[in-house]
Order: structure tokens, then sequence, then C-alpha cells
């Protein structure tokens, strides 16, 4: 219970000053809190001795800033001096997070430290501070090693990535980053060590052309979101791609034939591609526009792709064109492609027959493509039978295998 402030009248002179003195206890705990995420930790964790009512307050902050330079370590310590005073800081940093409230989330987790002499056991213990500090779902997460050699893999972050809205890293070795429905105005991605990169239904309204540098990378996952990369995405260093798989949500409808085009252009050396949602001109090749040879291509697989207005024999020519212009295709997978899909309803139209040209129609050749895959839900009016004709006639030198997407 707080003292009457009236009893301070007749206090001897030091103890009123102490009682007014302590007025800062009375605070809530959240001003507290606020008040010391100034504090470098260890004058954080000294607060405890102030009085009761601070004994604990450090183990629930909700800011944790460690900081070697907080411990006197420099480059310009002697090797001696470096260790001993290392050891200092992984004897107190340990502690500190050992016994921090573990239940409560934080605002933010701070690392700074420069490891230009790393040796296993620092490589160790900043693996384990780094693992201990994303355990606690922090909204901010600032990870900065100087001089890292080798650098330090970055773990999983799992469901502790839930909170997070800011990730800062220097001197990590990061090998695999996914954003899904995420809220981002990111104009650039670049790392030279990620190996996989998933960007899902995340959200960019920004307008901003969104460039993409990651030259190690294996995988790469975009789901493009309606209305989104409304000035596009420019795909850079692709050498080690190995899967990439596209997806537009919107059908091509707000992502336009031009950017739809250039990110196939970016992606012309993937073995494997994954197309989603692209509208028939962006993938037909035209001689008066550069377009070029998918040279390294073995697997294509496109779902709900020629969705547009456009007729299907100029559907078929495109997907033609672009079979042929990949000379190393071997498996090709056209999946609830070329129609719209819709039930029939009671009192519609459906035609009683239907012809099959064997007349003018494009041959395109890819002498390596043996085998296409055509997956359906339904058949509305003939339209798979159309379909199937289309793609023989087009395609002769390759096998079709039919599959209904419903069975098992």
């Amino acid at each position: 219970m707080s003292p009457d402030p009236t009893a301070k009248q007749g206090c001897p002179g030091g103890q009123a000053i102490a009682l007014a003195g302590d007025r800062l206890s009375d605070l809530p705990d959240d001003l507290l809190h606020k008040i010391m995420s100034f504090l470098p930790a260890p004058q954080l964790v000294q607060t405890s001795v102030l009085s009761r009512r601070w004994r604990d307050l450090w183990r629930s902050t909700p800011c944790i800033s460690i900081d070697q330079r907080d411990f006197r370590i420099t480059a310009c310590s002697g090797h001696h001096e470096r260790e001993k005073k290392w050891r200092k800081l992984e004897n107190f940093t340990t502690n500190f997070l050992l016994f921090h409230n573990n239940v409560a989330s934080l605002d933010k987790f701070r690392i700074y430290t420069d490891s230009t002499h790393a040796n296993a056991l620092l490589l160790r213990d900043m693996d384990r501070w780094l693992r201990r500090g994303i355990k606690y779902c922090p909204q901010v997460l600032e990870i900065l090693i100087s001089c890292s050699r080798p650098p330090i893999l970055f773990p999983h972050m799992g469901a502790s990535s839930i909170r997070l809205k800011r990730l800062h890293l220097q001197g990590l070795y990061l090998e695999d980053l996914e954003l899904r429905s995420c809220n981002t105005g990111f104009q650039e991605f670049k790392s030279g060590t990620l190996k996989r990169l998933v960007i899902d239904c995340s959200d960019n309204f920004t307008g901003d052309l969104v460039v993409i540098t990651v030259p190690h990378v294996a995988y790469l996952r975009l789901g493009i979101s309606p209305g989104c990369n409304s000035n596009g995405i420019l795909i850079h260093e692709l050498a080690s791609l190995v899967k990439a798989s596209i997806h537009l949500l919107c059908l091509g409808q707000t992502f336009s034939l031009k950017h739809q085009r250039c990110l196939l252009g970016n992606l012309c050396n993937v073995p494997n591609l994954e197309l989603s949602g692209f509208q028939t001109m962006a993938i037909l090749v035209q001689e008066s526009v550069e377009y070029p040879v998918f040279a390294n291509l073995q697997t294509l697989s496109l779902e709900q792709c020629f969705l547009d207005k456009c007729d299907l024999n100029n559907k078929l020519d495109a997907l033609g064109s672009f079979v042929q212009n990949a000379p190393w295709l071997e498996k090709l997978t056209l999946q609830c492609c070329m129609f719209e899909v819709e039930s029939e309803k009671e009192g519609q139209l459906v035609r009683k027959n239907i012809i099959l040209q064997r007349q003018d129609q494009n041959t395109f050749r890819c002498l390596k493509l043996k085998f296409i895959e055509v997956v359906y839900k339904e058949d509305h009016d003939h339209q798979l039978l159309e379909l199937l004709w289309g793609i023989g006639r087009r395609l002769p030198d390759a096998s079709i295998k039919l599959t209904n997407f419903l069975m098992d």
C-alpha cells in the first residue's frame, strides 16, 4: 500500500526524501517496462536491487537487447581478455534468457555481436541464444552479427513467426524463407544464401516494381494476389533454380500480359515449371515479339491457364508454340485449362453434335515430348472431346492420358 503523502511531514528529512524518491515504483508495470527498454541488459538486471517492487520486473520486460559492447568486448581487446569477457557475456546471457518469463511474448529481441574471431564455442552460444529468443515470438527480431566466419545458420521459426512484423538479419546464413498471407511492402528480395523462397498470397499494393535476386535458390514459389504487384516482378540470377511455381490468383486479370511475359522470360532456364492463371497471349510465341527459348525445360504443368475469351484454336496454337519453344520438354500436364468449369444448368442449350476439324490445323514439333496428361473435373457440352482432338492434331507425337480430378 502506498504511504499517505500527509505522513511525510512528520518523517525525518532522509526518510521523506526516500519516500518521495520512490514514486517511480508507483508507476504501472507497462510504463516501467517502457522505461526499462532503453537500458542495456546488464543495467536492466541491476534494477532488481532498487526495491522489492523492482525485484522481478526485469524478468517480464518485453524488450531484450544483448550487446557485446555492454561487456567492453572490442576488436582491440587481446585474445585472452576477449575470451574472459566473452565467458562473462555467455554466463550473463544464458541466465538472463533462462530466468526471463517465457510465458510472455516479446515486442523485440535483439542481439549484436562482433564475431570476427569466431570459434566453435562462440557459434554454439549464438545459435542457442537465437533459438531461445525466437521461442518468445517477438514482433521485432534483430540479429546483427558482424564479420561472422563461418556464417551462422538461421533456424526454422515455425509458429514463432506468427507475431513477426520486422526482421533484420546480418551475418546469418538463411536458407529457407517463407512468407504466406503477409502484408508486405517489400521492393526487393536479395540473398546470396537462400535455397528456397516462397512468397504466397502476400499483399503488396505499393505499385512498385519488385526485384528478386536469389542466385542460389533451387525452389521458388510466387502466389500473386489479385490487385497486387501491379508494376510487375523482375527475377534476376536464377542459375541454381530447379523448380519454379508461379500462381496468378487473379487468373491474369489484374496482372498484365506484359508482366506475365516478363515473368516467363525470367524463368526460361528452369527445368521444372508450374504455371497457374496465365492467359493465352502471354504464352503465345510470336515471331514479332522477342521470346526466349526454354532450353532446359523438362516438365511443364499448367493449371487454370487459357481461361480468357480467346477461341479454343487460338489457345491450342499458343500452347503448341510454347511447347515447340521448349525442345527438351518431356512431360506436359494440363489441369482445368482452356474452359472454365461450369455445370450444366436446367434449360441451357447443349450441343447435340460437334464437328472435329481435320484441315487447317497447325502442327507443332517437340521431339522429346512423349506424354501429355489432361486433368479435368467434368465435361460440359463435349468440350473435353474437342480439347483432346485439338491437342492430338497439334502435338501428334505424344500420348495423351485423361484423368478425372474428382476421382481417386
